[in-house]
């Protein structure tokens, strides 16, 4: 039996753990997340076989998904690989920067661990794992970034198969300079707007009613 772990619970993590219920229904599937609501929810629908915190559980396990904010995801690397993991053993992670995880990896790498970049082009206005579903990640580019001597991503894919997603291999730097262009940048000029927006209206009831809901 394939063991997952993955640690962090959100809106990401849930909806790979649901792609992974479709194509891999036997799997053992064990969650972290700091948010006991969460892990109470996943493990209430049947969601995860086990619930545990921190990286309780990793050891056991055959895929290890780090699914986490991206400063999150750097320390769990760092703890990983002063850990004693399953031979075998694949790491991966869905953080949207990714030379800093991949730096943050290299001594993992240097053990000899199989460690894959990741990063699934998708999202929702709505967050955590109850907002989670199978298809977030269909027909959306899931970007791979393959490290060490190995190739792994044959594995992966066909662990997360059930996601649909459109596979795209990439460097590290490539990722970072295509997402901060079409991603991030946008991301902060929107905010930014917003936030002018919202000063320019502040005491004008009428011009926070005509807003469109975006600007909520």
């Amino acid at each position: 039996m394939t063991t997952v772990f993955i640690h962090g619970l959100g809106l990401i993590g849930g909806s790979l753990i649901r792609a992974i219920r479709v194509s891999h229904p036997q799997d053992q599937i064990i969650a972290s997340d700091p948010n006991q609501a969460a892990l109470d929810y996943a493990l209430q629908v049947g969601l995860v076989d086990e619930a545990t915190t921190g990286l309780a559980g990793a050891q056991r396990a055959d895929f290890i998904i780090l699914a986490g904010p991206v400063l999150a995801i750097c320390q769990d690397l760092a703890d990983l690989a002063r850990m004693e993991l399953k031979e075998g053993v694949v790491v991966t992670d869905v953080g949207s920067t990714k030379q800093a995880v991949l730096k943050a990896a290299q001594p993992l790498v240097d053990a000899g661990v199989a460690f894959v970049g990741g990063h699934p082009m998708a999202g929702s206005h709505k967050s955590r794992v109850q907002a989670s579903r199978r298809d977030l990640v269909e027909n959306a580019f899931y970007f791979l970034v393959p490290t060490g001597p190995v190739d792994h991503r044959a594995s992966l894919k066909d662990l997360l198969s059930g996601t649909g997603a459109k596979w795209l291999t990439v460097t590290a730097e490539e990722h970072d300079y295509l997402v901060a262009q079409v991603s991030h940048l946008p991301h902060v000029i929107a905010t930014a707007l917003v936030n002018q927006t919202a000063t320019a209206f502040a005491g004008q009831p009428l011009g926070e009613r005509v807003a469109a809901g975006g600007f909520n």
